[in-house]
C-alpha cells in the first residue's frame, strides 16, 4: 500500500515538475517571438504596374502583285531580311504573256495616234488651205462681177441681153463663194472631228502604255521582295501554290507573308482607369493626347531617353532573371473594356540594348515610376501600424522600462508608400529598430 502510494507521489510530482517547466518554456518562446527591422535610408519608387504584349511598331503585309505558280521560297520565318531581298519566287509565263500583249496594245495605239495626226495634219495643212485658197479666189472674181455689172449699167447704150449676162455671172458667183464658204465650213468641222480623234488615240496610248509598265511591273514582282529590313514573321504560302495577283482580285491578292520591322519593338501596355491619370503626369509631351503642348515624335528613341528619370521598365516570363527599359511613345485615348474593367492603352518603346531577346506576342509586365524619391529614411510597410490615440507610427523597444522585450509607441509622419517600405519624414531616425512583430507578453498582450 505504502508503495503505491509512493508511486503514485512521484508521477504527481513528475507531472506537476513538466508542467512547470513547459510553462516556463511557452513563456520565455512567446517573449522571444517579437520580429524587428532597422529604418534604413535609400530610394523609394511608388510604381504603377499594368500588362502587356510585345509587339513590332510596323508589321508588313505582303502580298502578291503578280500572279502565277511559287516555284521557290527563299526565306523562312525567322530569317533577318534586309529591304530588297527576294523572299519567294513565281512562275513568270503567265505575266510574260500579260506583258507581251500590253505590248502589242501599245504598239497598236501607237500606229492608231500616227494615223489620226497625219489625217488632222492634211486637214489643217492641205484641205483647209485649199478650201481657204477656192473662197478666197471666188470671192474676187464675185467682186469683179460686181463691179463690171455696175458699169454695165451705167453705159447707155448697154442692152437688155448685156445686163442679163453681167447680173447673171454676179449671182452665179455668188453662189460659187457661198458653195466654197460651206466646202472650208466642211473641212474646218472634219478638223475638229480629226482632233477630238487624235485625243482619244493619245488616251488610249496612254492607258495602253499604263497596262504595260503595270504588266511589266507584275513580271517583276514575279520575285517577291522584302520591302523593309528586319524579320520575317510569317510564311503563308508553299511551292506549288498558285496565287493571284492584286490587280486581278478584290481583295488585294494572295497574302504571302508577314515581315516584322526589328528596329523597334513596343509593348502595348494596359492601364487601369484608375492608374492612367497618374502615367499621363508623368508621360512626355509627345505621348499625350490632346496637349496643347504636344511635340513631335523623337526619330531616335535611345536619344530622346537620355536625362529621364523613372522610365519603364519591362519583364516577360521568359527572362525573368532580365530588366528591359522603355520610353513612353502614346497613350492612346480610345480604352479597351474588359467585364467591367476599363483599361488605356499605352506603347512603350523598348530602348534597351537586349531587346533583340523580346518577340511579338510575348506577355509582358510593365512597371512604371509614378513618385520617386532619393536619400531618405525608410521603414518596413510592416511594422506601421496605427497607435494607442488612432495615429500611425511604429512600436520600439522601451528600454527605459526595466522590462525586457518591453516596447512603446512612436508616432511618425510618413510619406511616399511603395507598399514595401514607406517614406519617414519625421519620428525615427537612421538605424533606428522597429518592430514588425510585436513579442507577445503581459505588457504587449493588447498592442495591435
Amino acid at each position: 500500500m505504502i508503495k503505491k502510494l509512493l508511486i503514485t507521489f512521484l508521477v504527481l510530482a513528475v507531472g506537476v515538475l513538466g508542467y512547470l517547466q513547459l510553462r516556463s518554456f511557452r513563456l520565455s518562446f512567446t517573449f522571444t517571438e517579437g520580429k524587428t527591422a532597422k529604418v534604413t535610408r535609400g530610394d523609394l519608387t511608388v510604381p504603377i504596374e499594368a500588362v502587356g504584349e510585345v509587339l513590332p511598331a510596323r508589321r508588313i503585309e505582303i502580298k502578291a502583285e503578280a500572279s502565277g505558280e511559287v516555284l521557290e521560297i527563299l526565306k523562312q520565318p525567322g530569317d533577318v531580311v534586309r529591304a530588297g531581298d527576294a523572299i519567294i519566287r513565281l512562275d513568270r509565263e503567265e505575266e510574260k504573256r500579260n506583258h507581251d500583249r500590253a505590248q502589242q496594245e501599245v504598239s497598236a495605239a501607237e500606229a492608231r495616234l500616227e494615223r489620226a495626226k497625219l489625217t488632222l495634219n492634211n486637214l489643217e495643212r492641205v484641205e483647209l488651205r485649199r478650201a481657204n485658197e477656192l473662197v478666197a479666189q471666188l470671192d474676187a472674181q464675185h467682186y469683179h462681177a460686181e463691179f463690171r455689172f455696175t458699169k454695165t449699167r451705167e453705159l447707155a447704150d448697154a442692152t437688155d441681153d448685156e445686163l442679163i449676162a453681167a447680173e447673171t455671172n454676179v449671182n452665179v458667183l455668188a453662189s460659187r463663194v457661198r458653195d466654197a464658204a460651206a466646202g472650208r465650213d466642211g473641212v474646218l468641222i472634219q478638223i475638229g472631228i480629226a482632233a477630238k480623234d487624235v485625243s482619244i488615240a493619245e488616251a488610249t496610248l496612254k492607258s495602253a502604255q499604263q497596262t504595260l509598265g503595270d504588266a511589266l511591273e507584275r513580271l517583276e514582282k514575279t520575285e517577291i521582295r522584302s520591302p523593309i529590313d528586319g524579320m520575317i514573321g510569317e510564311m503563308r504560302t508553299q511551292v506549288g501554290e498558285v496565287i493571284q495577283g492584286g490587280k486581278t482580285t478584290l481583295t488585294g491578292g494572295t497574302l504571302l507573308a508577314t515581315v516584322i520591322d526589328t528596329s523597334k519593338l513596343i509593348v502595348r501596355a494596359e492601364v487601369d482607369e484608375a492608374e492612367i491619370g497618374r502615367v499621363y503626369d508623368i508621360a512626355p509631351a509627345w505621348a499625350k493626347p490632346g496637349s496643347a503642348d504636344r511635340t513631335a515624335l523623337p526619330t531616335d528613341w535611345t536619344a530622346a531617353a537620355q536625362g529621364q528619370e523613372g522610365l519603364p521598365v519591362i519583364r516577360v516570363d521568359t527572362f525573368r532573371d532580365e530588366t528591359f527599359t522603355g520610353i513612353i511613345e502614346r497613350i492612346l485615348p480610345e480604352p479597351k473594356k474588359v467585364q467591367e474593367a476599363v483599361y488605356y492603352p499605352v506603347d512603350v518603346v523598348i530602348i534597351s540594348e537586349n531587346r533583340g531577346k523580346l518577340f511579338k506576342g510575348m506577355r509582358a509586365d510593365v512597371t512604371f515610376t509614378a513618385d520617386r524619391v532619393s536619400n531618405v529614411l525608410l521603414c518596413p510597410e510592416e511594422a506601421i501600424v496605427e497607435g494607442p490615440r488612432g495615429d500611425l507610427g511604429v512600436y520600439v523597444p522601451d528600454r527605459d522600462a526595466g522590462e525586457e522585450h518591453a516596447t512603446k509607441f512612436v508616432a511618425c509622419k510618413l510619406g511616399l508608400s511603395n507598399g514595401m517600405y514607406s517614406e519617414v519624414m519625421e519620428g525615427l531616425e537612421e538605424g533606428a529598430v522597429v518592430y514588425t512583430k510585436l513579442p507577445v507578453g503581459p505588457s504587449n498582450r493588447d498592442r495591435k
